[in-house]
């Protein structure tokens, strides 16, 4: 059975004129020729060519001469039509029938078609998602949601073993504001209406305006004193007033927002916090150390708030399909003193130093070292500063504690790699972890540490900020799809049951939104946009979703295909050839994505085959084909289409639908 046809195709072009390139100079490899071929840049130069002006210069040569001494050996290449040398390239058309019975009787053995595994499996680990747990899911989580689930699809369609992990990040000031908002309000359980990631976003958002307004009018009934006190009119300082009431103002703004929200909690957590008789910063950070030091109050009030959130996270995680193997609370990797060994390590070696007062890593030599940098991959140019390690208050910084993470993540699952997905914004941060990784003698884990990077989403006129709880919750964006799926499914489909089309328009709006987060250039900034999302006509999960229940609507009228009794030598050099041309390159397209850890190839292309497959259903009858051999072609193209895009689909974590 063949896996991957367009590998072959590949592969047998390379091996016919193998033996030939040779005979001029021995030293020349199959990989390298293998390596130089490719499609031509225009359909009419062929359908594969080789670039010949790398050997030449090895074999005194000019391009031209070495691809007419290789011309004649190339018609021994199996399913060879003709050559065609256009400017020393050396292009092969092969038969429209040969290509057709590999690529339709490797669809049809090949139940998983589209997988090929490699021959060494690799113990992956990838780790995604990993949302603060102060509030609900939002766009920017989405996005790495999607990401890494699609990255995970693909290595396991690749034959690796892979295992994916939630990072719980609950030893920051945030998750202490949160327990400290959580406790003022008597530790009760949320509202039964209300999702408690909501509520708890709601409760952090309240509890830093309210802290921070609480200060402010402080510094303004202080400032007002001073300035009444002076004999003569002070500038600067009732500049500096006016500035805090304008911040007092826009708190007032933000707040009001969130009163119309909620209003119960508003007035709660409200008197709580403006009747607190102490230091609100102090008994933060009270909070935190004592969770950090495991103290059993701490651990028990903020373990309860997360878990509260993590339920709401789980939720909707669960909606979506998207499950994690572990799910690893940064909180244990302090109490069982993972960071303090770090901490040690790093003042065994010599890039060890006090930097404005903290412990840090010097990594200036390291991030001058071209070689490393190479080796490791680091992009960066300039010169790293150094990484502070723990403050003078003893607290550890997040990037001590991800060092820490890396380690325990390769040796937990012996991992051979492991991939963070990450926002850019986090790129330096992830430099330093590579390269302070390697200061400690952890040179495997920071070669083999892949940094996967994406840029952050944004719906034009919206924008975000978790503490003022100006989120676009994935919960929100979803509900909006579903009603614009929903509006759709009404107008086209009236024959069916009010169920039947909640089930359209959610899996329509699921789709719709994985499809466009995962599979745009991942290191281009999103706008995300719902009429491109939910288009059934272009560029969109739906319109996979669309030509796949086509397919299968043909299918599903046609009856059984004859597979024995297929007219290969009717499939001509037109749309046909081009389809299955096309559906040779599946599983060269997966292994692609999957190697190079790019889900947009994949998405690229299965929008390039629902096009052509859709511009032949309009150019040909298919169904009502008279000819039987002509017709089971047809049927068997078909066939082939429906599978590759519900492949296709499955691994973005989409489940297609037989109709629509």
């Amino acid at each position: 059975m063949i896996i991957n046809p367009y590998r072959k195709f590949i592969e047998d072009f390379g091996k016919t004129i193998y033996g030939k390139i040779t005979s001029l100079n021995p030293s020349i490899t199959l990989d390298e020729i293998i390596s130089q071929i490719s499609e031509p840049p225009l359909p009419s130069y062929g359908d594969l060519g080789f670039i010949s002006h790398r050997f030449a210069k090895k074999i005194s040569l000019k391009p031209q001469e070495l691809a007419e001494f290789l011309a004649k050996e190339v018609m021994k290449c199996p399913g060879v039509q003709e050559y065609r040398i256009i400017d020393g390239y050396l292009n092969i058309v092969f038969k429209p029938e040969y290509v057709a019975e590999i690529v339709i009787k490797s669809i049809k053995d090949n139940k998983n078609y589209g997988n090929e595994p490699v021959d060494k499996p690799l113990r992956i680990i990838v780790e995604h998602t990993s949302a603060n747990p102060i509030h609900p899911l939002h766009i920017g989580h989405a996005r790495n949601a999607f990401l890494g689930d699609t990255l995970a699809n693909l290595l396991k369609a690749r034959g690796h073993i892979v295992q994916t992990r939630f990072y719980i990040n609950d030893t920051g000031r945030q998750v202490a504001i949160l327990a400290l908002g959580y406790r003022l309000l008597g530790e009760k359980e949320p509202p039964p209406n209300v999702k408690p990631d909501e509520w708890l976003g709601r409760i952090y958002a309240l509890t830093n305006l309210l802290m921070e307004l609480k200060e402010l009018k402080k510094k303004i009934k202080d400032l007002e004193k001073i300035i009444k006190g002076k004999n003569e009119f002070d500038e600067e300082l009732v500049n500096e007033y006016r500035e805090f009431v304008r911040r007092q103002d826009e708190l007032a703004s933000d707040l009001s927002k969130l009163w119309e929200l909620d209003r119960e909690l508003f007035n709660e957590l409200s008197e709580a916090i403006l009747g607190f008789e102490g230091d609100l910063e102090e008994e933060v950070s009270r909070i935190m150390k004592a969770y950090e030091k495991g103290e059993e109050w701490a651990k028990k009030l903020v373990r309860k708030v997360v878990s509260l959130a993590l339920k709401g996270i789980r939720e909707t995680l669960n909606s979506l399909e998207i499950h994690f193997d572990k799910w690893d609370y940064e909180s244990d990797l302090v109490w069982q003193s993972l960071v303090n060994k770090v901490i040690e390590l790093a003042k065994k070696t010599k890039y060890y130093t006090i930097y404005k007062g903290a412990e840090a890593i010097d990594l200036t030599s390291l991030s001058k070292d071209k070689e490393l940098k190479k080796k490791l991959n680091i992009t960066l140019g300039s010169e790293l500063p150094p990484l502070i390690l723990r403050r003078s208050d003893g607290t550890v910084l997040y990037t001590t504690k991800d060092i820490a993470y890396t380690i325990y993540k390769f040796r937990d699952f012996n991992a051979d790699k492991v991939i963070n997905v990450i926002g850019a914004e986090q790129r330096l941060p992830q430099m330093q972890l590579k390269l302070a990784l390697y200061a400690i003698g952890f040179v495997k884990e920071a070669e083999n540490l892949i940094p996967y990077l994406y840029e952050m989403v944004a719906i034009p006129g919206m924008k975000m900020s978790s503490r003022r709880y100006r989120i676009i919750t994935l919960d929100r964006l979803l509900n909006e799809l579903y009603v614009r799926a929903r509006r759709e499914v009404d107008m086209r489909r009236s024959d069916l049951s009010d169920e039947e089309k909640d089930k359209i328009a959610w899996s329509i709006a699921k789709a719709a939104i994985k499809f466009q987060m995962a599979g745009s250039d991942p290191l281009k900034p999103l706008t995300f946009n719902f009429d491109k999302a939910l288009n059934l006509k272009e560029n969109s999960a739906p319109y996979l979703m669309y030509t796949y229940a086509r397919a299968n609507s043909i299918l599903r009228k046609a009856g059984e295909i004859d597979w024995d009794n297929i007219s290969y030598d009717k499939v001509g050099e037109g749309t046909r050839k081009k389809l299955l041309w096309l559906m040779g390159k599946y599983p060269w397209i997966v292994s692609k994505a999957a190697d190079d850890l790019a889900p947009e190839l994949l998405a690229s292309y299965l929008i390039t085959l629902a096009d052509e497959f859709n511009k032949w259903y309009g150019e040909e009858k298919i169904i009502h084909e008279h000819d039987t051999g002509l017709r089971n072609l047809k049927l068997a193209i078909t066939y082939g289409v429906r599978h590759i895009i519900g492949h296709g689909l499955r691994l973005f974590g989409i489940k297609p639908l037989p109709r629509i």
